[in-house]
């Protein structure tokens, strides 16, 4: 009796140490490949609302019209974060005094919960303060700051006319995401220099930050501050809206990309903004 119950722990004893080898040694899942390609779903995160409300499909009309008919072939979804919007694919019920972390915290399980848990890769074309949603969210998912999500599987990110170093245009200081994009705000002082990505999870972030020497609410440096694989000026006419809705045409600008010596091209014609966007988030490499 007792020789079979020793034989019995023992057997208990193998097969717990087996399935223990096994949890410790399987491997999560591969981080999705990077690639070129239009299957992507692309989330169009809109800008700040000084009246509280944004219609998303109104605001990113010309953008996703454009991926449209360039044959986009994923999703084009849009992303809000004030209780006043209408028409978009997800709204935070937020408003203007939630914090951008906070929005951001909000944004990147949004992300992770319906993208990236499944392994599903998405890219991202923010204009504005929606730049900068998407920058903390990948930045504190780096981080592991708490209420972030451990992965987050973000292939592109193209911004048009983020502050990315801040704005003076008047904003009242009641509202707590005008505080955030103050120049020397804290949640500015917080962000790293150079534009965050996912690569502790196993996938990297390519980034691409547009803007024009016309734009009177963010500044042509503050548009394209931090450090980016690409960044583009425009210095023909373009203002800060319509950074997001010129869809055609050529106009004078240049880009720099880090891989090529971080050295600005000469000035000449090229794409439009919202062409310029699509090719970010279409090519990992946009020239």
């Amino acid at each position: 009796m007792q020789r079979a119950q020793r034989r019995l722990t023992l057997l208990l004893s193998a097969v717990l140490a087996f399935s223990f080898t096994m949890l410790t040694v399987t491997p999560a899942s591969a981080a999705p490949a990077r690639s070129d390609g239009s299957a992507n779903r692309v989330i169009f995160i809109h800008g700040f609302a000084p009246g509280g409300e944004h219609d998303c499909s109104e605001y990113f009309r010309s953008a996703r019209t454009h991926f449209a008919n360039k044959g986009w072939r994923g999703n084009l979804l849009t992303f809000g974060y004030y209780a006043g919007n209408t028409n978009c694919s997800y709204n935070y019920r937020g408003s203007r005094d939630k914090s951008l972390n906070t929005v951001a915290k909000v944004f990147a399980n949004y992300v992770h919960d319906n993208y990236s848990r499944r392994n599903i890769k998405v890219d991202v074309v923010a204009h504005s303060m929606g730049g900068l949603v998407v920058r903390a969210a990948l930045h504190h998912t780096a981080l592991g700051t708490p209420g972030f999500p451990d992965t987050l599987y973000i292939e592109d990110v193209a911004t048009l006319g983020t502050p990315h170093g801040a704005t003076d245009f008047p904003c009242p200081n009641w509202w707590q995401q005008c505080l955030d994009m103050k120049p020397g705000s804290p949640f500015l002082r917080s962000l790293p220099n150079t534009m965050p990505n996912s690569r502790r999870t196993g996938m990297g972030t390519d980034w691409t930050t547009v803007s024009s020497f016309d734009d009177a609410i963010v500044s042509e440096g503050s548009g394209i501050a931090g450090s980016a694989q690409h960044e583009v000026q425009y210095d023909d006419g373009i203002g800060h809206n319509e950074l997001r809705t010129i869809r055609s045409g050529r106009y004078k600008s240049r880009i720099k990309h880090t891989a090529r010596g971080n050295a600005w091209s000469s000035w000449t014609q090229r794409v439009s903004p919202v062409e310029q966007a699509r090719l970010a988030v279409l090519f990992q490499s946009t020239t």
